[in-house]
């Protein structure tokens, strides 16, 4: 999209996605599942390119500005429900204190693709703390985390689910953002 084009959307789009939750000078944050990313509290996560420099250097049409990039894959990701609950398995991960999963609001430019989308502007919307999603430290109970996730001034919701029952049990109260087919009517 350059900038003088209008984007097709006049609201943010909602999708799902997981993250984990990570130690920080400032408590307990979000914090991407792939990537070294933490999500700031109270302001918006502006998507970079962490393509390598060496690898942007051939592409020189590409810059960090333009995350996401339509030839490569940087951006904010977010999914259907389905999508997003997968990366909950491994809630007890030694890099973080747990995982929790939510709806995140994307905006900017966003890019649709096979299992959800990705964004250059994304802000959580909803956060739900599992009852199984505290690390092996058990240093916080699902509550302790709920209460420092606080912090990001949105819904945070404990949710008497595991890891695994977790995305039938949004599904039943959030269907509409379950799968794009539960969408589209295209199962």
């Amino acid at each position: 999209m350059t900038a003088l084009e209008a984007p097709d959307f006049a609201e943010p789009i909602e999708a799902w996605r997981a993250w984990r939750v990570v130690m920080s000078e400032d408590g307990l944050r979000l914090g991407s599942v792939v990537k070294a990313t933490v999500w700031p509290a109270r302001e918006a996560l502006v998507a970079a390119c962490l393509r390598p420099r060496a690898f942007r250097w051939f592409n020189r049409r590409h810059l960090a500005a333009e995350a996401p990039g339509a030839d490569c894959d940087c951006g904010i990701y977010a999914a259907w429900l389905e999508d997003a609950g997968s990366y909950l398995r491994d809630a007890a991960d030694a890099l973080s204190v747990g995982r929790v999963i939510g709806r995140v609001s994307l905006w900017g430019t966003v890019v649709e693709c096979e299992r959800g989308f990705r964004a250059s502007h994304a802000y959580p919307s909803v956060v739900y703390v599992l009852r199984d999603s505290v690390s092996r430290r058990k240093q916080y109970t699902a509550a302790g985390i709920a209460d420092e996730l606080r912090s990001y001034d949105v819904p945070v919701e404990l949710v008497d689910a595991s890891c695994v029952e977790v995305v039938s049990t949004l599904g039943k109260r959030c269907g509409s953002l379950m799968r794009r087919g539960a969408e589209t009517g295209n199962a």
